[in-house]
């Protein structure tokens, strides 16, 4: 099957007719900053022994927030890996938990097969929900990532995977190819794919592009949804300081609770 490649249209769409968008541009913002400044902080705690097998991920919370904030928790389930911290932070997760959880080098299976083992049951029970998991490192084996594919395309379930890889081809299902940088772009497509899988349309894949070390720090997501958000003019340099001293008060907490246990 040919991939098709869906453009995600920003602006109106994005959440449906009516929708806040510089209210949602405030929250993906404030999710970004708080998941850069943890990130920045397991960081140096790896640098102390604290997380020893911590793997940061600057550059790609516009990914993993972008697109765990257009899920409907009340019926949807992501299914992050430990090196998608910002999807679970993004979701409520406890950021210490997070951060201290295992690489993925001792789990007995990846994510990617829990999504569409549950993905499954959503379908079945007709609830109507859709699994989201990323595809990449600690997602699970190439023999699990396989099976787990093919099941999700011949029983049509209701699955979105998420890959930053820049490749489509051979992907045998629709295709959102999107900037991985834009947040706001990630959570449109996202809200698209979640739309076609839970339509019946079966699993979608989202390619969110990430921009090459040339193009920082203009592509920084954190610079780009505060472009974003700065258009809108329902913010002023008090609500950037607000938010980073925000996020500087729970890291000081998180290092405080880690340092502690460790």
């Amino acid at each position: 099957m040919t991939p098709t490649i869906l453009e995600p249209a920003l602006g109106a769409s994005i959440g449906g007719p009516g929708a806040d968008v510089a209210a949602l541009l405030r929250r993906l913002y404030r999710t970004l900053a708080t998941v850069r400044r943890l990130d920045r902080e397991a960081v140096a705690l790896r640098g102390h022994g604290v997380l020893p097998g911590y793997v940061d991920s600057r550059g790609r919370e516009a990914v993993q927030v972008g697109a765990a904030l257009a899920l409907q928790t009340s019926r949807d389930r992501a299914f992050p890996t430990a090196h998608e911290p910002g999807m679970s932070i993004a979701l409520g997760a406890d950021p210490a938990a997070v951060l201290r959880s295992p690489r993925g080098a001792d789990a007995v299976e990846g994510p990617v097969v829990h999504a569409v083992g549950w993905a499954l049951c959503a379908k079945l029970d007709r609830t109507g929900g859709c699994a989201l998991t990323p595809l990449g490192s600690g997602a699970g084996s190439a023999a699990e990532l396989r099976t787990a594919l093919t099941t999700a395309r011949t029983s049509a379930l209701p699955v979105v995977f998420l890959s930053s890889s820049g490749r489509t081809e051979g992907a045998g299902m629709p295709v959102l190819l999107v900037d991985g940088a834009d947040a706001l772009a990630v959570h449109d497509a996202t809200v698209k794919a979640l739309n076609l899988a839970r339509s019946g349309a079966g699993p979608v894949l989202i390619d969110a592009v990430l921009p090459g070390p040339t193009a920082w720090p203009a592509r920084d997501p954190l610079v780009v949804c505060e472009q974003r958000l700065r258009l809108t003019g329902t913010v002023d340099d008090g609500y950037f300081a607000e938010v980073a001293d925000t996020a500087d008060a729970l890291a000081d907490r998180l290092r405080a609770r880690l340092t502690v246990r460790a």
